[in-house]
């Protein structure tokens, strides 16, 4: 039962599933892949992933998620790490692609985080990531605050704060393949009622899912209450002083 309660939680979201599969293709996953999943959670996506690479590491710093994904979503490939996303337990250079899925704005320092996250990435390496970034234009300002309190936010991003973040990391970005989703303001508003009364809304789930596919394709109005975007770590220059386990 705990399996299905889990699953059910990840599987009815309104943007779960097209985070994953965005992510996916930019990344790009090739059989020989070493992944790392940054703020792996239960494991439920980083599972996901894992017949599409060689070998997939979780990084979490939560006991009890920690706990939950190796009792419930567990392959042949997969390994999962306690630790946290500003100190990574990992040589430089050890993973030809991280994914991180919404987990960036709940770190303590998100561009220490971010740091880690290239230098863990091999030259040439890709990185996928997915970002909560509710704005004054896109969410009204008490969605913002019972959201952040909720889901423990740290800090919202724009997409060329992010852009800029990635960039001085040594990331070259690829903005063309960016995706807003809950880019129409009906999307967000439907998005805001359903994740704070899921239990109310959940009997028009298929209903509501659909609304925000075909708002979202129909209409550009505003920046997404998400923002997934990719880009390729660029040659190292001089060697990190870092060096920790490898995988």
């Amino acid at each position: 039962m705990e399996k299905v309660g889990r699953v059910a939680r990840s599987v009815l979201s309104l943007n779960r599933r097209r985070e994953f599969a965005h992510l996916s293709r930019m990344l790009s996953l090739r059989a020989s892949d070493r992944v790392l999943d940054v703020g792996s959670g239960d494991g439920f996506w980083t599972a996901r992933f894992a017949p599409h690479c060689a070998r997939i590491v979780g990084l979490e710093p939560d006991d009890q998620l920690l706990g939950m994904a190796k009792r419930l979503h567990r392959a042949p490939n997969l390994t999962y790490v306690r630790g946290v996303a500003e100190a990574m337990p990992f040589e430089t250079g050890s993973f030809d692609k991280v994914v991180s899925v919404s987990c960036l704005e709940h770190f303590r320092n998100p561009a220490a985080g971010l740091r880690e996250m290239v230098r863990v990435l091999t030259p040439g390496g890709r990185i996928g990531m997915s970002v909560d970034t509710l704005l004054a234009e896109n969410s009204p300002a008490e969605f913002r605050e019972w959201h952040r309190e909720r889901h423990y936010v740290t800090e919202y991003f724009r997409v060329e704060q992010l852009g800029a973040m990635m960039s001085a990391d040594g990331v070259r970005c690829e903005p063309e393949r960016t995706i807003h989703l809950f880019r129409s303001r009906l999307a967000a508003r439907v998005r805001e009622r359903f994740i704070r009364h899921p239990a109310q809304w959940l009997p028009l789930f298929p209903v509501l899912y659909g609304v925000v596919l075909v708002a979202d394709r129909a209409v550009d109005e505003t920046h997404g209450q998400i923002v997934i975007m990719t880009g390729t770590r660029g040659p190292v220059s001089s060697a990190p002083n870092a060096s920790r386990q490898s995988v």
